[in-house]
């Protein structure tokens, strides 16, 4: 079974607002997050107050919530990495 990918408003903001290459590579990595959101790119984050798991997409992070119940990947934010990036 599949999980549904639901963007929070912040995280279609930041997806919307994507270089056309960067937003295929970051929907190509969401679809794959629907078959397997815990998948060998995903990491699990320890203390980040943003999101539990995260997405590595080139410079860009998917930060996201899995809930197993709904079968629902909440993609929380797109962010570019740098030292705010799990803040």
């Amino acid at each position: 079974m599949t999980y549904r990918a639901v963007l929070s408003r912040r995280a279609e903001k930041a997806f919307l607002d994507l270089p056309i290459e960067q937003a295929k590579r970051v929907k190509e990595a969401i679809r794959g997050l629907e078959l397997e959101p815990r998948g060998q790119a995903t990491i699990k984050l320890d203390y980040a107050p943003v999101a539990q798991y995260r997405c590595r997409v080139g410079n860009l992070r998917i930060l996201f919530d899995i809930d197993d119940g709904d079968r629902i990947v909440e993609i929380l934010d797109i962010r570019k990495r740098d030292e705010q990036t799990y803040r």
